[in-house]
């Protein structure tokens, strides 16, 4: 009977969990003559830095040192004393004038293209000012700052009176390149466009309106590439333009060497002149006179006037 009680005992452990081991502290296991095996204690968390309140983060970092920059160029600006356009009482010309000084000036001092409208937009007065503030005011938030090439059409587009821009317009359709350069011709092409930026309608069309005017030598040679944009349409009429100088100057060379040619260096003695041109046929004349001396008897005469041949053979004498 003990036997089988022990023996549902043992099957009864081998189906239960292990024992969880013993959590017993140090100062029990002492107590109970158990030694106590050291166990390592955990590091405590690293503790983070608070974030100081008047530290900046980099986006406004970043912008500070922009606006420094462009306060640096600005002072820059300034110290060359560009024109102030005040925009009352305007004529045309007046605007053109001031465009061009400030755009010299930028040249001078490499203005990159982001700075040039907050720097020529510092040189507005009056009327011009204000007229400014309501481009600004008006102005899409979303889209982007305004270029310099966007801020010219805006002055002209505003300054120009109608009966001006019509003006403008027909000049513009009789525009021909003539007997200027293809560059001085683009340059007047460009500038009534920048007046009066709705004569073309597009980059393409505004390729087809300097084809059409450019010089009809040049024009027969450009318009078989078919080009359909400005930039190659100037391109390659500046590319036939050089070709044909370089042609006309081998031409005019050819024609120098050969005047030069032509004439020979005066010389001789005996006060005869220097104009005096050789002769045209000098051997006819050298055979002219050796015939006069008689290859038979000698004589100062021609062959046919030897009495010793006369009725004979001038070889056999027969």
């Amino acid at each position: 009977m003990e036997r089988q009680v022990a023996a549902a005992a043992a099957t009864a452990t081998e189906g239960r969990d292990p024992p969880a081991p013993s959590t017993s502290t140090p100062e029990a296991a002492e107590s109970e003559g158990i030694t106590a095996v050291p166990v390592a204690a955990r590091p405590p968390p690293a503790s983070v830095p608070p974030v100081a309140s008047g530290s900046a983060t980099p986006d406004v970092a970043a912008e500070k040192v922009e606006q420094e920059r462009a306060l640096a160029a600005l002072i820059k600006f300034k110290k060359f004393n560009p024109p102030i356009f005040e925009g009352e009482k305007v004529e045309p010309s007046m605007v053109e004038l001031w465009i061009d000084s400030i755009e010299t000036l930028f040249k001078d001092l490499y203005t990159s293209e982001k700075d040039k409208v907050y720097l020529a937009t510092h040189c507005l007065a009056k009327a011009a000012n204000m007229w400014w503030k309501r481009v600004k005011r008006d102005r899409p938030s979303v889209l982007p700052p305004m270029l310099w090439k966007e801020f010219k059409k805006a002055m002209f587009a505003n300054y120009f009176l109608d009966t001006v821009k019509r003006n403008l317009q027909e000049r513009f359709r009789k525009l021909r390149q003539g007997d200027r350069s293809v560059a001085n011709y683009k340059q007047e092409f460009s500038h009534i466009i920048n007046c009066v930026p709705k004569v073309v309608r597009d980059d393409r069309d505004r390729a087809d309106w300097f084809l059409r005017g450019l010089r009809p030598k040049i024009y027969r040679v450009v318009q078989l590439f078919k080009l359909t944009t400005f930039a190659e349409v100037f391109n390659r009429a500046l590319w036939v333009e050089h070709g044909d100088a370089h042609v006309r100057e081998e031409r005019e060379l050819i024609a120098e060497s050969r005047d030069k040619g032509k004439k020979r260096p005066g010389g001789g003695s005996g006060g005869q002149s220097s104009s005096k041109k050789p002769p045209k046929h000098p051997r006819m004349q050298s055979w002219s006179r050796e015939a006069q001396q008689c290859i038979i008897c000698g004589g100062g005469h021609r062959v046919t006037q030897s009495r010793q041949c006369q009725g004979k053979c001038y070889t056999c004498r027969q």
